[in-house]
């Protein structure tokens, strides 16, 4: 198990995006102890930012070799989020785009894995089968383009906020998308931020268990229970010593990877050093946990 930290734990500074360019945030968190990153296509992709300039092509393969000069490596990304049956969205042209060149970005990165979110969007009189259907049918192609580009799909869990049917927020809906997809690049990311709010969730050591060796990169996040403050381990009411025994319990082969912009967003950019030396500190010990 390798330490690895999103690019959002530094690019963001409350709500301003790009304070920190990519390349700074694999600088500073090289010095502070990261030298594997989960690259984040959903704030790199925001007006503004490189995903989302028409040189995002040379854009990437600029930054690639800039990592590459470091000594750094990219473990995973999170595609852009979209969903073809959010209501909410009115450019139906540009959030496909964005999604393709954040498949294709993954490609030029090299990663092993693409973070993505199930369709989950709620639809009226739809069964858990129907929203297994609709995932089959729309991510199919996409797991072929990844395959070609050397890379697989990591399905996120999803929250459930209430009594009120959420499709893959659980482990049972999860491993049955990537039993049904039947292919060797499509796993599971859990996220402990977002389990640890899931109304359907009482164990997470029991959904990871029903994971099993499909869970092939997570999303490590704290939070009290009611939001997804996406704060540091131990910050929160995470047991993560019993999540990490747990994963090494099931031989979880894949990163500790942050998704912790919630902890860094409103540090000083003064202390933003001392605040990554300080995450990884806690990620070495927990991976310290893991390999007891």
């Amino acid at each position: 198990m390798r330490l690895s930290t999103s690019t959002n734990l530094l690019d963001k500074v409350f709500d301003d995006f790009g304070v920190i360019s990519p390349e700074r945030c694999l600088e500073i968190g090289l010095e502070s102890g990261f030298n594997v990153f989960d690259f984040n296509f959903c704030d790199q992709g925001r007006p503004g930012r490189p995903v989302a300039q028409d040189n995002w092509y040379d854009s990437l393969v600029s930054f690639k070799k800039f990592a590459d000069e470091l000594g750094v490596t990219f473990s995973q990304t999170h595609l852009h989020m979209y969903d073809p049956n959010d209501p909410r969205i009115t450019d139906h042209g540009w959030e496909r785009e964005l999604l393709q060149r954040s498949i294709v970005g993954t490609g030029i990165l090299k990663a092993d894995w693409a973070v993505t979110h199930p369709l989950h969007e709620f639809k009226e009189n739809y069964s858990r089968q129907d929203y297994l259907k609709l995932n089959l049918d729309y991510y199919g192609p996409i797991l072929e383009e990844a395959d070609k580009l050397g890379f697989g799909l990591s399905f996120e869990n999803m929250v459930q906020w209430d009594g009120t049917y959420e499709y893959a927020c659980n482990g049972e809906d999860l491993a049955e998308l990537v039993d049904a997809f039947k292919r060797s690049n499509a796993g599971v990311c859990w996220d402990f931020g977002h389990a640890n709010i899931s109304f359907c969730i009482k164990d997470q050591a029991d959904e990871l268990r029903l994971i099993g060796s499909r869970l092939k990169s997570t999303h490590i996040a704290d939070n009290h229970g009611h939001a997804d403050e996406h704060l540091a381990p131990f910050y929160g009411h995470v047991d993560w010593h019993r999540m990490m025994r747990t994963l090494k319990e099931i031989d979880y082969k894949g990163d500790f990877t942050y998704e912790i912009q919630g902890f860094s967003n409103p540090v000083p950019l003064e202390v933003r050093r001392t605040m990554t030396i300080h995450v990884a500190d806690i990620g070495r010990y927990l991976i310290g946990v893991f390999k007891q």
